[in-house]
């Protein structure tokens, strides 16, 4: 799916596009896409810089803020110099989304 979302301030809806539910906040529709990145994992949650497994998607997303930097990024965008942790994250959650996605 190749729609946008605009991530914007807190307090304002922030929509996922892959199911449709509502988030008031952009780090938690960040989390969610994390969880859409691992459906049909068996319920964990591996970080793709060092694979540290957690069992919680938020949890993963604290540890990637905390312990990961900008440079450890794997998913290029071929439009622009921004780079995700996730290919959900690209694809969905980018204002220029892209089909084709490129690894560093």
């Amino acid at each position: 799916m190749n729609e946008s979302i605009e991530l914007k301030e807190e307090g304002i809806n922030h929509e996922c596009k892959l199911c449709n539910q509502m988030f008031d906040s952009p780090a938690k529709l960040l989390c969610h896409l994390i969880e859409h990145s691992f459906e049909g994992m068996g319920g964990t949650f591996k970080c793709p810089v060092c694979f540290t497994v957690f069992v919680q998607a938020n949890k993963l997303q604290q540890h990637i803020f905390a312990v990961h930097g900008q440079e450890d990024k794997i998913y290029d965008c071929s439009q622009c110099p921004q780079k995700f942790f996730f290919q959900t994250e690209l694809q969905v959650g980018h204002p220029r989304s892209i089909s084709v996605l490129t690894l560093t």
